[in-house]
């Protein structure tokens, strides 16, 4: 009996090619910025999904919260010379970041997310998640514009070849050119520019749904310490959704916001609002470290 596990692909393979990533991305900064732009993009976009007191704790935000893990985790494997596993990865990140949207097409994802959270029903199948998506006359004109629906759809066709090792081309012996995890410069792109498009089309579709993500406010001077818990973004947030959008789908999501009256209200409210003063930063501050105390003496 074998005492010990042993394979061929062992850390060490997987180490090295974490290795030499990380190197060639150190000899092409603009792909290294690219690839950190969209992962960092992504985690802040979470923001963007709404909590209010009434769905606050029901579970709505683990679809958006899990993709977010999923890409990070895909850029891993990756780097790690997983190619194969990385590209399976987002095809899991395009389909979680999608139903973050569907379960809240009539803003009700608190109610309709709980048969799928509590694993009681399938995962739409994409005709239907689409069809809910269609719901949205910002995500119908926008498609008729841009054909969204079809760019979507071509990536879930590509990466589905990989879920499914669709013959040798789609493996990860071609990926890696051997039985066993090794850098591939032609691989690693492949998985960054993938990367890039799926980041870029889930955050295109929550700004159909949310069209106040294109507002920068100013929260931290408005509300200090204690600002909304989702919903709305900073100035530097929308600066990096901005960043990785196509020009002539930036100026039109752009206009999409500037010309929505509910989001144009929302921004007058908060602008008007005045600006905390020292003496409330300094309670803010007060209350936060009393509350940290509360914290660690209970623990």
């Amino acid at each position: 009996m074998y005492k010990k596990i042993f394979v061929i692909n062992d850390h060490s393979k997987c180490e090295q090619t974490y290795k030499e990533s990380i190197e060639y991305l150190e000899t092409q900064p603009a792909l290294e910025e690219k690839v950190a732009t969209h992962i960092w993009t992504y985690r802040e976009t979470a923001d963007l999904v709404p909590q209010t007191t009434t769905n606050f704790g029901s579970g709505h935000f683990f679809p958006y919260a899990e993709s977010v893990y999923e890409v990070e985790s895909s850029c891993e494997l990756a780097l790690q010379g997983f190619y194969r596993q990385a590209l399976a990865g987002l095809r899991s990140v395009l389909e979680l970041g999608l139903l973050s949207v569907y379960f809240d097409v009539n803003d009700t994802a608190h109610i309709d997310v709980q048969n799928w959270l509590a694993s009681l029903e399938q995962t739409p199948r994409r005709k239907k998640i689409f069809d809910r998506l269609c719901g949205l006359d910002t995500f119908r004109q926008f498609d008729r514009r841009f054909n969204l629906l079809q760019r979507i759809q071509d990536s879930f066709g590509m990466l589905d070849r990989y879920v499914h090792t669709r013959g040798y081309e789609h493996s990860g012996s071609a990926l890696n050119r051997a039985n066993f995890n090794r850098f591939s410069e032609t691989s690693l792109k492949h998985y960054c520019d993938s990367l890039g498009v799926v980041v870029r089309d889930v955050i295109v579709v929550m700004l159909l749904k949310y069209p106040i993500g294109l507002q920068p406010l100013p929260l931290t001077s408005k509300f200090g310490l204690n600002g909304p818990v989702g919903g709305l973004l900073e100035n530097h947030q929308v600066e990096l959704m901005r960043c990785i959008l196509e020009p002539s789908e930036k100026q039109y999501l752009q206009e999409l916001s500037d010309q929505n009256e509910a989001v144009q209200r929302t921004v007058r409210h908060i602008e008007q609002l005045p600006d905390l003063s020292e003496e409330q930063w300094t309670q803010q501050a007060a209350e936060w470290e009393e509350q940290k105390k509360a914290l660690l003496f209970k623990n």
